[in-house]
């Protein structure tokens, strides 16, 4: 059994519904969670996702007249409010997983790590969200950038939904448990015909990866 003494988690697309509520902020998404909506062919650039539903969604007429121009990476990101930050939906399994990564590693061991856009408003939020949502012993215990690999070490674990940060993760000798979703589809068979049950892909994704490490089974 691998020996965790640390778990840090990412906040956006793991705690809340980041991903999804953006979209549905920009008007292209039906719901603020429904990840089916996503266009995995995409990967993870939301912006080139915002625009592909926003074209998907048109009428010619609208592209004749430029209503579905699309965003640029600047006008999508500044868009987002505080208040967008902070009252993004969490979760509906967070509370479970709080409790379960505290009593494995204790409260002090858990750490909320997030990368904020250049925007003083979108850290603003992410706190606000924090105090928000978490428990009173979370809101200290947070770490703002995007550097999440520098907190590695052989007894950290982070989870996160970015191939690309758990990589970096793992290469300065820590370990990762990559949240299942859309733009890291490629772990799936791409000649899968059937749609993606998100809603039960992405918690599982989490239990068997827990379980994997702390050999206690967690139900999200």
């Amino acid at each position: 059994m691998t020996r965790i003494h640390q778990v840090i988690l990412d906040l956006d697309d793991v705690l809340n519904t980041f991903c999804m509520s953006a979209l549905h902020y920009h008007g292209v998404a039906n719901t603020n969670y429904d990840y089916s909506e996503y266009p995995p062919h995409c990967g993870w650039d939301i912006v080139q996702a915002c625009n592909w539903l926003r074209r998907k969604r048109s009428w010619p007429s609208e592209e004749q007249d430029g209503r579905c121009a699309c965003v640029d990476a600047a006008t999508f990101w500044e868009a987002l409010t505080q208040e967008f930050w902070a009252a993004t939906p969490p979760v509906p399994y967070l509370d479970t997983l709080i409790t379960y990564l505290a009593d494995r590693v204790g409260k002090d061991n858990v750490i909320v790590a997030t990368s904020p856009t250049k925007s003083p408003t979108c850290v603003a939020g992410k706190l606000e969200w924090i105090h928000r949502h978490l428990p009173t012993w979370l809101h200290r215990n947070y770490m703002i950038g995007p550097r999440k690999d520098l907190l590695a070490d052989p007894y950290s674990l982070l989870i996160d939904d970015h191939r690309g940060n758990c990589e970096k993760f793992e290469g300065r000798g820590g370990h990762a448990l990559m949240v299942h979703k859309p733009w890291n589809y490629e772990v799936w068979d791409k000649h899968e015909r059937h749609p993606i049950d998100w809603q039960y892909t992405t918690p599982s994704s989490i239990e068997c990866g827990l379980y994997r490490i702390f050999r206690k089974r967690i139900e999200l």
